[in-house]
């Protein structure tokens, strides 16, 4: 998570520092996070749902608007986060009793089935940046 940096104001001559609650912060960190992760297994949902209903491919066609998103979320998260994101994207819906997130340090596995638990296991592992 990146921290905010204290914003200043200055009112007359009162030079005041304003600096967000680390509650709001996270909060608002969690939120962006689980909404990300539903738009994007929305679209790829719908992408599915186009090839089985109507034969559509639609891949190449979004190949470069995915490798986009990638990028930014790699930049955002950094790739333990990343990965965890494109896994539970691209995979964890299909299989509903394999839904969990192993710790590679201890081996214990953290269940992974909805976006929230996503990122409890995120925050409990320590995997978002500071």
């Amino acid at each position: 998570m990146k921290s905010n940096p204290k914003k200043s104001i200055t009112i007359g001559k009162l030079k005041l520092q304003i600096e967000e609650n680390p509650k709001k912060a996270e909060n608002k960190h969690k939120k962006f996070f689980i909404h990300l992760l539903n738009r994007l297994v929305s679209i790829q949902e719908r992408t599915d749902k186009v090839f089985t209903q109507y034969g559509l491919n639609l891949i190449m066609y979004e190949d470069l608007y995915f490798q986009v998103i990638e990028d930014m979320v790699y930049e955002h998260y950094d790739v333990e986060v990343g990965e965890v994101i494109f896994w539970y994207v691209n995979g964890a819906k299909l299989n509903d009793e394999d839904q969990y997130i192993k710790d590679k340090k201890t081996g214990k596995r953290y269940k992974a089935k909805t976006p929230l638990q996503v990122y409890n296991v995120c925050k409990k592992l320590k995997l978002f940046k500071n």
